[in-house]
């Protein structure tokens, strides 16, 4: 396999049910686009859905960096190009670039995977589920993998919902994006409506599923940066942290 078959470009254009009270794409629906495209890349290269499916299997999202210099505004198209970056013995590694139409960086995001068994919810050694070698040269966009985002204790806002059916994904379990939206209504609307996100880090631990109770707490750290826990009730799982930072 060459390595421009390694590399998988979708442009999207910026919808209005797409974007804030500010006219900018929202970035629960960037992450959305990450999502597909990375969905139809892996189908492509032969570790796609379907080809998990047929084995039982399932890739699930463990961790996500999103950094941005600005985010596109209703109207507008944005490029998104994907890669695979690397594997090691549970995870796969794929990176994102944003451009804009005059092919100006609007920002860059890393991801790692793991292939979980849907019977037992285990994961699964993905070097074996990968069909082709990686080359060695692939270019990663970041110095190193998706971090750990350290936990925290305080709240300085609370939000609280349940589970409903447009949370789910195929999988039947909340869908990566939702915590995304989640993590937003944690914030007062003047706070979003005069900031922009500059750096997202959000680590996804545990599932959650129908009906089940979520308490989604934020805490501000310093100035222009806020810590997040999304916590399963009432036996108090934490099944998502995140960082945010912003402009």
């Amino acid at each position: 396999m060459n390595k421009t078959e390694l590399i998988r470009t979708d442009e999207y254009v910026i919808h209005s049910y797409e974007v804030d009270c500010e006219r900018r794409l929202r970035l629960a629906v960037l992450n959305r686009y990450m999502q597909e495209s990375a969905w139809q890349h892996a189908e492509t290269l032969g570790a796609g859905y379907n080809s998990l499916l047929s084995q039982n299997f399932a890739w699930v999202l463990t961790r996500t960096v999103i950094s941005l210099e600005e985010l596109p505004i209703w109207g507008n198209p944005i490029k998104l190009s994907t890669w695979p970056s690397g594997l090691d013995h549970l995870f796969a590694y794929r990176d994102f670039l944003f451009l804009n139409n005059e092919n100006q960086e609007l920002g860059r995001a890393t991801t790692s995977w793991c292939v979980i068994d849907l019977e037992t919810r285990r994961p699964q050694p993905v070097a074996e589920i990968f069909p082709f070698q990686l080359p060695k040269d692939k270019e990663l966009l970041f110095p190193e993998r998706p971090p750990k985002v350290e936990s925290f204790t305080g709240a300085d806002y609370v939000w609280q919902t349940k589970v409903g059916y447009q949370d789910l994904d195929t999988n039947e379990h909340v869908n990566n994006g939702r915590y995304i939206d989640w993590i937003y209504e944690t914030f007062p609307l003047e706070f979003l409506k005069t900031h922009q996100p500059q750096r997202l880090e959000i680590n996804y631990l545990a599932e959650a599923f129908y009906n089940q109770e979520i308490t989604v707490t934020t805490q501000k750290t310093s100035r222009t940066t806020y810590l997040h826990s999304v916590v399963k009730m009432p036996d108090h799982i934490e099944i998502c942290r995140a960082k945010t930072i912003w402009r």
